[in-house]
């Protein structure tokens, strides 16, 4: 009987190599090959093999390119003595030989690691690599690294298993793939495989992995997000399965139950255990071929490796989870009126209203479907459908007269038409009566739309609005809209202001002519450059606080014209003079999320030419490293001059950022709690100054971990239960405090 540990090795090449199927009808080529045998001097390769003894890279016998360079470098670097035969020991003489890669101090031989790389044209390759020794020698813990992805990690032979093989398919872009022994200790390279893949580029692939291949001290609450390259359209939300997509820990192969999905753009996708994972442990992600796009591609499979770290967690309180007090729904935001009930929104349309009991469940829900019943009397696109996130009860609320404004939305996330976004009133009785107060709000093709409502001191209502695109400029994943007047923006409604017929026309352009710079709109701007922000919370602190979702990799940020547009002589904050930048295209960098201490009129990153804003969040103004520096552009572009540097914080790369709300009472009192929908699928909290200042950004709270998609929150107004909306599970949960 083989061991476990030659079972698991098994089943993971079979698993990898199966992922190489080519697409359907792809053209018969004659792919790039190379096979290269590493062994001592002496030893002839065996046949259709070319020769390595650790020879420093240069041009080789048969015109090919390749040899040994200094670790993390391309420095030409010879490891020649570093060669074995282990003769008998191993009939196949690819298997029977090796070099090492990371020599030991002391023995015969280079003690310098070096990785080893063969010129290839740029594209995707299928690279077969085995590591190991046949001798006796089991003093290693061998990794090959292939490009940016793992092939072996911390294999350690045994008497019974002496090599690890596997297969990977990467992209080259620079001209050489390079193996690597990063990680490793004492690994042995015995001999790879390489054959191009035929069309490799034209299929979507990951572009970067989250945590990176190699990473270590990874929150053990953290999840794994891979940006995707996307040529022929969105990943297919219906192809991320446990099958498709998983989390294996190395040491028994054990496979990590966790949730799979996309962003609303589908641009990434996002693995998020259901459990924190094992401290100190090493874990595989695996992304195989049986991912698809929109169009049906198969994904080019991806794999790599990282460490967790030593765990903690805990932190300042404790919550106790009651999953599922509310079920069966899409629910979006909730939010507590003055009845002491709680409304809960959905993706369809329909409100909820839940008694609350002494120990926080809910009772049965009234469901109110006015917002349907609306949309299906005018003859809305997609009724009865819409989807509803914002939720602001007017001040001059009581519990016998509640009157809730709301966001009212097309209810699709593909080819959404625009200008469809819009502000409602809902009144009377069961709030059966709907009053348009604002329609003809931007709306992007996917999910960016009119988001959160929240009252501010001053009486005026303040929205979110999404942006139209990725990075500011427009980009076939978000169907090529430009921003508008009003899009990726915080507006501020000023009800006094409303005229007496309603509702309000606020198209700017395609045919309409709203201002929102004259001197009596209702509906203006206050803030720009805002890309996404789902939430809005008001601090007792006077500070208006916006969680905003940063784009994943591959968007394009505009270029400024010359000569510069009209609208630039305008701008509210003085005539544009600067700076002048290049357009970004396919920036291959995801933004972090974001969140911004929103001041009137400042700008937070997101581009609008027609704003006359043309540079992508920090710019890169230094050849060091700069605060949310974008470095697709030249080293020396400036962000804009109202760019508030000082209210942009750090929210975590792919975390989209969602609900959000200032906690009050208990030892979490004063925080900002917001929602990590994406990676981490939890709730993180900020330390908050009286000066607006975030800080001590904290994940790993008991008990405000391991949800199912979570988009929004918000707590009971006299005691300190918390209700989160998970979406990936149609549920409400309540969190209790116990410390």
């Amino acid at each position: 009987m083989r061991s476990a540990k030659a079972i698991r090795l098994s089943t993971a090449v079979v698993l990898v190599t199966a992922a190489l199927s080519a697409p359907a009808g792809a053209a018969p080529a004659a792919p790039f090959t190379a096979r290269v045998n590493f062994s001592d001097e002496a030893t002839a390769p065996p046949a259709g093999y070319a020769r390595d003894f650790g020879e420093a890279y240069g041009a080789r016998p048969g015109g090919q390119s390749f040899g040994w360079v200094a670790l993390g470098t391309g420095t030409p670097l010879s490891l020649v003595g570093n060669g074995r035969n282990r003769g008998s020991a191993q009939p196949d003489v690819r298997l029977a030989t090796f070099v090492h890669a990371q020599l030991p101090a002391g023995s015969p031989g280079v003690p310098t690691p070096g990785s080893w790389e063969i010129a290839v044209p740029d594209g995707a390759y299928a690279v077969t690599v085995a590591v190991g020794d046949a001798g006796a020698a089991t003093d290693s813990a061998h990794y090959v690294n292939v490009e940016d992805q793992n092939g072996v990690a911390a294999f350690e032979p045994d008497s019974a298993v002496r090599h690890a093989t596997a297969t990977r398919v990467v992209v080259v872009t620079d001209g050489r793939l390079t193996l690597s022994p990063r990680a490793g200790v004492n690994s042995k390279f015995a001999y790879v495989d390489i054959t191009g893949v035929p069309d490799g580029t034209a299929r979507p692939s990951v572009r970067t992995l989250t945590p990176a291949n190699l990473a270590t001290g990874v929150s053990p609450t953290a999840g794994v997000v891979a940006d995707l390259r996307l040529p022929g359209g969105a990943v297919d939300p219906a192809t991320l399965t446990s099958a498709t997509v998983r989390l294996t820990r190395v040491s028994d192969g054990a496979v990590v139950p966790a949730g799979v999905i996309t962003s609303g753009g589908g641009d990434v996708v996002s693995l998020s255990p259901t459990a924190p994972l094992a401290a100190s442990a090493l874990h595989r992600f695996e992304l195989t071929d049986g991912v698809r796009d929109v169009a049906g591609n198969r994904f080019l499979p991806y794999s790599g490796v990282f460490t967790t770290g030593t765990g903690g967690g805990g932190g300042p309180a404790a919550f106790e989870q009651v999953f599922g007090v509310a079920t069966g729904a899409p629910f979006t935001s909730v939010a507590f009126g003055p009845d002491g009930r709680l409304y809960a929104a959905t993706t369809t349309g329909r409100l909820h209203r839940f008694p609350v009991n002494a120990d926080g469940t809910l009772g049965a829900a009234t469901v109110i479907d006015t917002v349907r019943a609306h949309a299906t009397a005018a003859g809305l696109p997609g009724a009865p459908d819409r989807t509803v996130i914002g939720l602001a009860f007017d001040p001059a609320s009581t519990a016998a007269n509640p009157v809730l404004w709301i966001t009212d939305n097309h209810g699709g996330t593909a080819n959404a038409p625009d200008w469809s976004g819009r502000i409602a009133r809902l009144s009377g009785p069961d709030l059966s009566v709907y009053t348009e107060v604002v329609t003809d709000l931007p709306r992007s093709v996917k999910d960016h739309e009119s988001n959160s409502l929240v009252f501010g001191p001053d009486g005026d209502l303040y929205l979110s609005q999404g942006s139209m695109n990725a990075m500011g400029a427009p980009d076939t994943t978000w169907g090529n809209r430009p921003e508008h007047l009003l899009s990726a923006a915080v507006l501020r409604l000023r009800p006094a202001r409303l005229p007496a017929s309603l509702p309000v026309n606020v198209r700017t352009e395609a045919g309409g002519g709203y201002d929102p710079y004259a001197a009596a709109a209702p509906l203006t701007i206050h803030a720009t450059g805002v890309r996404n922000a789902y939430d809005l919370v008001w601090h007792r602190n006077g500070h208006l606080y916006a969680p905003t979702n940063g784009s994943a990799a591959g968007g394009n940020a505009p270029a400024t014209p010359s000569p510069l547009p009209a609208s630039c002589a305008t701008r509210t904050d003085g005539p544009y003079t600067g700076p002048a930048v290049a357009s970004v295209t396919d920036n291959p960098v995801a933004e972090t999320d974001y969140v911004f201490d929103v001041k009137p009129g400042r700008y937070y990153g997101h581009p609008a030419p027609i704003r006359c804003e043309w540079v992508l969040a920090g710019g890169n103004p230094t050849a060091g490293a700069d605060p949310f520096q974008v470095g697709a552009y030249p080293v020396g572009t400036p962000p804009d001059r109202n760019f508030d540097l000082a209210g942009t914080y750090d929210a975590g790369l792919h975390a989209s950022a969602n609900g959000a709300i200032e906690y009050r009472g208990g030892r979490l009192d004063g925080k900002l709690l917001v929602v990590r929908y994406s990676s981490g699928q939890d709730v993180q909290t900020f330390d908050v100054a009286p000066d607006g200042a975030l800080s001590n950004r904290t994940t790993g709270i008991t008990g405000l971990t391991g949800f199912r998609q979570p988009l929004d929150i918000t707590q009971h107004p006299d005691r300190g239960h918390l209700y989160v909306t998970e979406l990936g599970a149609n549920r409400i949960t309540l969190l209790r405090p116990t410390s």
